[in-house]
């Protein structure tokens, strides 16, 4: 009994004597939080993100459209009241009033993009006011506010409102609303919806039975060649749900400078999904923007030269008709068209003033 109390309080002393020895290192010991196990992890995550998606919806719910508009009106008023000061004080010349009406610019354009934000109809409501069976959209978020790059190599037609910040997708939309309305599945992370789609939200829990209804109704599935796991589902989903000939496939946009190129995205897509296609997907895109396909899943390529369109006039037809006129593959580099015109137009001026010298 007693050598047992004397080991014990051995023991005990030695465990103080190491306590006052490492002092620091036993506070720190103490202090360190234990990691969180994956459970743990995962529970947060999960919460962050409700708290997140909560925070997006009630943001979406108190958007006012008369706010809306009141910036939408600011921003023209903005716009064209410092020019016309600056053009009835006469300082329309020199370097400082375009730097001036450049900052003017910005700021009226962000107020317009953010009132037309404000404003932008939901999903639900293009559809109860618009009969006509829907276009649907399905893409990675990540490709959301994505441009077409303008490369002065490159052989696709840019649309002069593409100068001023249209989106591929507003250009989409703008392209295909006569075809139908032009919905989408929003992130719901987001707190105003983006300009082009119109956008339906759907909780985690929702959006496949979401982008199921979608498409149920659709006259077309528009299916934008990108990555991603949920967008893996919505490529079986379109495959094994949705006819050929409602599907339109749209080709990766063209790439930034120091990024992959179209073709490497597009080979990239091709062996995460190709193999989910009956028909092997083409092997090379070139200049073309879209595909499309036949009853038996058979892949053609859009704009190719000498390639005749398809004839008829339902839904996806007339919107292929339209995508091709409205993405046309030009004739030569961007670089070779932009010289000839302005050459074409610098003779015409030339013309103009020789002919007003003699007749003057």
């Amino acid at each position: 009994m007693a050598s047992s109390s004397s080991e014990a309080y051995q023991t005990s002393a030695s465990r103080l004597l190491r306590g006052v020895s490492t002092s620091q290192e036993g506070r720190d010991e103490v202090e360190r939080p234990e990691p969180l196990g994956p459970i743990t992890v995962d529970a947060v995550l999960r919460g962050e993100r409700r708290e997140r998606l909560a925070r997006a919806r009630a943001a979406r719910a108190r958007r006012n459209p008369g706010v809306g508009l009141a910036l939408i009106s600011s921003g023209v008023v903005i716009f064209t009241g410092v020019f016309l000061a600056l053009w009835l004080a006469g300082v329309t010349r020199g370097n400082w009033p375009g730097l001036v009406m450049q900052a003017v610019f910005v700021v009226a354009f962000g107020l317009v993009t953010f009132g037309r934000r404000i404003r932008a109809g939901g999903a639900e409501r293009v559809l109860a006011k618009d009969a006509r069976a829907p276009i649907v959209y399905l893409r990675p978020f990540r490709a959301d506010g994505a441009q077409i790059a303008k490369r002065m190599w490159s052989r696709a037609r840019i649309s002069p409102r593409e100068t001023f910040f249209e989106t591929y997708e507003e250009r989409l939309a703008r392209t295909l609303r006569k075809i139908g309305p032009f919905v989408a599945v929003g992130d719901p992370t987001e707190r105003l919806p983006l300009l082009g789609a119109a956008r339906m939200y759907a909780a985690d829990e929702d959006w496949q039975a979401t982008v199921g209804e979608l498409m149920s109704h659709a006259a077309v599935v528009l299916l934008h060649a990108g990555e991603g796991t949920g967008f893996g589902w919505e490529v079986r989903r379109v495959i094994e749900g949705c006819a050929p000939e409602r599907t339109i496939l749209s080709l990766p946009l063209e790439a930034k400078r120091r990024g992959p190129s179209r073709q490497e995205r597009y080979d990239a897509f091709r062996s995460e999904f190709g193999h989910h296609f009956p028909r092997p997907l083409p092997e090379t895109i070139g200049y073309c923007q879209f595909a499309y396909f036949d009853a038996d899943w058979t892949p053609r390529l859009l704009g190719e030269r000498g390639a005749p369109l398809p004839d008829g006039e339902d839904g996806r037809t007339r919107a292929l008709r339209r995508l091709a006129r409205e993405f046309k593959i030009a004739w030569g580099p961007r670089w070779a068209r932009l010289t000839l015109y302005t050459s074409a137009l610098l003779g015409v001026l030339a013309g103009l003033e020789a002919l007003i010298s003699s007749a003057g």
